[in-house]
C-alpha cells in the first residue's frame, strides 16, 4: 500500500466570507479504509462533495488513480470508480430494490446516443445488479419495493447503489447513523468485506467505536482545517481532537 488512490492537495472551498474547507491535505492508499471525522460543521461532507464532483474547489488540487479531477462533473468522477452515499437514503420509493440498483447503473451505460435506446433490465445488466445485492445481504428483497425497507435495509440499499458504479473507491457518508447495534456490527463486517475485495473506503462516521474500530488512518477535521492524522489510537490521544470535541472546559473535566 505504497501508492495513492486519491490525493487532496491544500483544497479549499470559500462560500463567501466563509472557509467551509481551508487549505485540506491528505491521500488515501488502495485497498485502505480512511475515517473522515471532526465535530458538526467541520467540512466533512464539503470534501465529500468536492472529491465526487458536486462542488469545484476554490483552491488546491484533487488527484484520483493518477489524474486531476477537480472541477469535473460528478457523472465523469463516477466512471472513473467513485461511488458514494448519502447522509439522508432517498431511494426511488415505487421501484424496486432491483431497480434502483439497474438505475444507479445508468451512469456506466449512458454515455453516448446508441446506449440510450438499449435496455437497461437487459440479463447482464440484472446479472451485475443481483451480483451487487447479493454481496450486501439484500438479494432476497430484490423485488420488494425500496419505500417498504427498514432504515438498516435502506442503508444496505444506497451502499449497494454506489457499489455499481464504485469499483475504486467508496464514499459513506454517516452510513452507520440511526442503525441498531446488531446492524452496525454486520454493517461493518459489510465494509470489511468490500475492503477484502479491493475497493478502497472514506468515510464519514459519528459513532466514534465505528470510526476508530474500522479505520485504518484517521483525518480529523474542525472548522475547515485539518487538525489531525494518523492511526485511530494516535487520534484518541491526541490533544487537538480532544478539545474539538469536548471544548476546553470538557477537555479539563475529561483529564
Amino acid at each position: 500500500m505504497n501508492s495513492t488512490l486519491l490525493a487532496v492537495k491544500a483544497v479549499s472551498k470559500h462560500f463567501g466570507g466563509l472557509k467551509a474547507l481551508d487549505q485540506v491535505t491528505f491521500e488515501i492508499r488502495p485497498r485502505e479504509i480512511l475515517g473522515l471525522i471532526g465535530p458538526n460543521g467541520a467540512g466533512k461532507t464539503v470534501c465529500f462533495n468536492l472529491i465526487s464532483g458536486v462542488y469545484k474547489p476554490t483552491a488546491g488540487e484533487i488527484i484520483f488513480n493518477g489524474e486531476r479531477t477537480q472541477g469535473k462533473a460528478p457523472h465523469q468522477i463516477a466512471r472513473r470508480g467513485v461511488g458514494r452515499t448519502f447522509q439522508i437514503v432517498k431511494p426511488f420509493a415505487t421501484l424496486s430494490v432491483l431497480e434502483n440498483v439497474l438505475v444507479a447503473r445508468g451512469i456506466s451505460r449512458y454515455n453516448h446516443l446508441g446506449k440510450i435506446w438499449s435496455s437497461w433490465k437487459s440479463r447482464a445488466e440484472i446479472r451485475q445488479a443481483l451480483e451487487v445485492l447479493d454481496r450486501v445481504g439484500l438479494a432476497d428483497l430484490a423485488h420488494r419495493k425500496a419505500a417498504l425497507l427498514p432504515l438498516g435495509n435502506l442503508r444496505r440499499l444506497e451502499i449497494a447503489r454506489a457499489l455499481i458504479v464504485g469499483k475504486r473507491l467508496l464514499l459513506l457518508d454517516e452510513s452507520f447513523s440511526g442503525l441498531r447495534h446488531e446492524e452496525i456490527l454486520q454493517l461493518e463486517q459489510l465494509i470489511r468485506n468490500i475492503r477484502a475485495d479491493g475497493i478502497t473506503v472514506l468515510l464519514i462516521e459519528h459513532n466514534m467505536r465505528v470510526a476508530m474500530g474500522l479505520s485504518n488512518r484517521v483525518v480529523v477535521l474542525d472548522h475547515g482545517r485539518k487538525i489531525a492524522e494518523g492511526s485511530p489510537q494516535q487520534i484518541q490521544q491526541n490533544e487537538r481532537v480532544i478539545e474539538a470535541y469536548l471544548g476546553r472546559k470538557g477537555h479539563s473535566h475529561a483529564a
